[in-house]
């Protein structure tokens, strides 16, 4: 995406914080996830609609690479919401940066190794 130092802007080969919402995820209706965008391509249909292809790091061996077709609803400084135009029923994606506090509050059994996260994910995932 388009770098815009307003904007929060996903990059490729990088690690990001993501919380999928939907009915089908129990108690919080939030599934949390370590992403790695592989690849960004912008549709031209216009309204902010994009295909992200990424590494799952919380979906089984075997299927975690995904692409989904998203519409971005808002892009703040720090974060970004969109929309997965595939899935019925309705899912969301909060996408942000990824950090130690957010990987021990999600996933309490994971040691920390490092201070750098990304280093981290990229050798356990």
């Amino acid at each position: 995406m388009t770098k815009n130092k307003n904007r929060f802007t996903l990059q490729t080969q990088r690690w990001y914080a993501c919380e999928i919402i939907g009915d089908e995820f129990e108690e919080d209706k939030c599934s949390y996830s370590p992403i790695c965008i592989n690849r960004i391509e912008r549709l031209k249909r216009g309204k902010g609609v994009f295909r992200l292809s990424f590494y799952h790091g919380n979906y089984p061996e075997g299927v975690r690479s995904k692409a989904y077709t998203l519409q971005t609803i808002k892009r703040e400084r720090s974060f970004m919401l969109v929309l997965s135009v595939d899935h019925k029923p309705t899912r969301f994606l909060q996408i942000y940066a990824i950090d130690w506090p957010w990987v021990s509050r999600h996933f309490p059994g994971i040691a920390v190794e490092t201070a750098d996260v990304q280093e981290w994910l990229d050798r356990h995932f």
